[in-house]
């Protein structure tokens, strides 16, 4: 899929470029990276992945740990974990309910 730089927000561009796609995919973040401690992963459909910067309320968080929304390509995708990974060509996420694994097909974590 490819995606139009120009429709992301000039202000996010400046502000957290790090979290929009590039222009040509410049590479695929290996196979078994977590986000903490990278900062992003990128997969094969060149999306950007990385936790928000907001904390996450405790109810909403795996227990003893912080949690943050997931943002793809900067925007929040309506699921709160304290890991991201990428695993076996998929990106999973550690949430209060286990993990889930990202479906490209529902565009949501299952």
């Amino acid at each position: 899929m490819n995606w139009d730089l120009e429709s992301f927000p000039t202000a996010l561009k400046k502000l957290l470029p790090f979290v929009t796609p590039r222009k040509e995919q410049v590479h695929i973040t290996e196979a078994y990276v977590s986000v903490p401690p990278a900062l992003i992963i990128t997969d094969e459909y060149n999306q950007v992945w990385t936790l928000g910067l907001s904390v996450a309320p405790q109810g909403k968080s795996p227990d003893g740990e912080f949690a943050f929304p997931i943002l793809r390509n900067g925007f929040e995708v309506d699921c709160i974990a304290s890991r991201l990974e990428r695993r076996n060509g998929k990106v999973r996420a550690f949430t209060r309910d286990g993990w889930k694994t990202w479906s490209n097909r529902f565009n949501s974590f299952m």
